[in-house]
Order: structure tokens, then sequence, then C-alpha cells
């Protein structure tokens, strides 16, 4: 006589096998989990042989007490070259648009380091609506004539400033919200 399981016996079976496929499966997940997260976390190791540690600690942005002051100081190095003080009218007025703005204003005053020249740009469209000349530190500019005559109305328009260094490469660029008034 064959011995036949009952249908409640293997159905039990069945369970049985699949909880226990289930607890595998997540145990093994659990350890991938694991052994990823102490591969992320494990502490870099900075060898002592390291030309310039300063510049690799500032590359890849490990800082600690031995090193705070290098890196700090570089930093401030680097956004200090970038830096500028921005002195500008934001609503330039123009009677017609053919004619100066009276109250048109940007200068590079005396506290930046490099000279700077600026494009603006109708907002909406994006055309140049004029191109300044290099101003030196401590120069400015008055009285602008827009080299691209506009409708009547009130335009948005972005002042985009470039800094330059002696050689004239760019140093950095900034950009500013102004509006272009046309009276007539």
């Amino acid at each position: 006589m064959s011995k036949q399981e009952s249908p409640a016996k293997r159905g039990r079976r069945w369970i049985t096998i699949a909880v226990i496929i289930v607890l595998v499966v997540a145990l093994a997940v659990c350890i991938a989990l694991l052994v990823l997260r102490s591969k992320d976390t494990e502490e870099p190791q900075l060898a002592d042989d390291i030309p310039n540690v300063s510049r690799t600690v500032l590359d890849r942005g490990f800082v600690d007490e031995s090193n705070m002051d290098d890196v700090m100081s570089e930093l401030s190095e680097k956004v200090d070259e970038g830096m500028f003080e921005c002195r500008m009218s934001s609503f330039w007025t123009f009677e017609t648009a053919t004619s100066e703005s009276p109250n048109s204003y940007v200068a590079n005053v005396e506290s930046n380091r490099h000279a700077l020249y600026f494009d603006v740009y109708e907002e909406q469209t994006n055309e140049l609506l004029y191109s300044s000349p290099i101003l030196p530190v401590g120069s400015e500019i008055r009285n602008i004539k827009l080299d691209k005559a506009l409708p009547v109305g009130d335009h948005d328009a972005v002042v985009m400033y470039t800094l330059v260094d002696e050689d004239y490469e760019e140093v950095s660029t900034a950009g500013f919200r102004i509006t272009i008034s046309i009276q007539n």
C-alpha cells in the first residue's frame, strides 16, 4: 500500500517551504544591505605620502582638525577671487527707445578686485539689448543708451556681469534682474 499524504499535510508542507524561502531571502537582503552600508560609511584613509594633502582633502571634501585652517583659507581665497560688490540702479527709464536713460547706473567699486563688463538681455526673448565696455575697478557708467530699441512699456531684463582678470580671462559671472521702462 502506498503512503499518500493528506491534502492538509501537503498544504502545511508548502507553507513551511514558502516561509523558509522568504526567511532565507530576507536574511540575504539584510546581509547585503549591511555589507553595502558598511562600505559607504568606512572612513577614508589619507596616506601621509599623498602630495598636497590639503588639495586632496579640498577636492574630496574631507575636513578634520588637522587641516581645517588650510582648507578654510583655500576656500576663502577661491570665494574672494570671484566675489565683487555690485552697485547699480535696478529701474532704468528711457524717454524714447533711442534715448539715454538718465537714471541708469552701473559701477565697479573700489573694493572689487577685477575689471568687469556687463551685457543686458531682455528676459522674455533673451535678446541682447546692450553690451558695456570693460569697466576698470573704481569706474562707472551712467546714462546708458540701449543698442536695441524696445517698444513702449516696462520690460524685465537681466544684467549679466562678467569679472575678468588682468589677461581679460573670465573669473566669474553673475546676473541681476532690472526693469527697463520705455516711456514714449
